[in-house]
């Protein structure tokens, strides 16, 4: 190895995988509970049993440790093609008001969606790790159903991604205030998503029959 190629050695101890785990766990913990402006750094450190030292080592800052807390949360997998507009919707919709996990992503949104209001910057935060995602998800879906013949032509692609981001936010909102609980029926709730943006199958129906046979 010559002179010029040798790497700089970084100053201080290299980070344990351990401490980095237990960390990001805490962060998002505190996340959760009490959102970017209430949440302690001090309160980190005590969640994940390490030292402020090793805090700081990872992260310089509230804002750093919300941007790493929201990646984590963009870390979506792609949606599967389940073969319909319905299938795929319905396996969002499970998803998204099913999984056990629902009330607490419900509370980092539904928190995030108030702190953002008044800072230019977590929104920033908040557009590029969990809205633009969640769009690609949904037009993802849009794109296919489209591309099968099963949405409306006459709907904007934006528009029947949020028909269908629509009752999801809203099935959040109620989980949260108990304003009235919404049914934890994935089917009813892709119906009615389906009712506004699906091509009706009388219409399908009706094209084809007077095709030549």
């Amino acid at each position: 190895m010559t002179e010029g190629s040798r790497q700089p050695r970084r100053k201080g101890r290299p980070r344990s995988h351990d401490v980095d785990a237990a960390l990001i766990s805490a962060a998002l913990a505190e996340f959760t509970e009490h959102g970017f402006h209430q949440m302690r750094m001090e309160s980190i450190a005590s969640r994940a049993g390490v030292s402020k030292v090793s805090l700081y080592r990872r992260w310089a800052s509230k804002r750093a440790v919300a941007e790493d807390v929201l990646r984590l949360l963009s870390q979506t997998r792609p949606l599967a093609d389940h073969g319909s507009l319905k299938a795929d919707v319905q396996a969002l919709v499970t998803e998204s008001i099913g999984s056990a996990a629902a009330r607490a992503n419900a509370t980092i949104v539904m928190r995030t969606m108030g702190e953002i209001s008044s800072d230019p910057d977590l929104l920033a935060l908040y557009r590029t790790h969990l809205l633009t995602p969640r769009l690609g998800q949904l037009r993802t879906v849009a794109g296919r159903a489209r591309d099968r013949g099963e949405l409306r032509e006459d709907i904007d692609t934006d528009v029947a991604c949020a028909a269908i981001a629509g009752p999801i936010f809203i099935y959040h909102l109620a989980l949260l205030t108990d304003a009235g609980r919404l049914p934890d029926d994935p089917a009813a709730i892709t119906d009615a998503i389906l009712a506004g943006i699906a091509r009706r199958p009388d219409h399908v129906t009706s094209r084809t029959s007077r095709e030549p046979g």
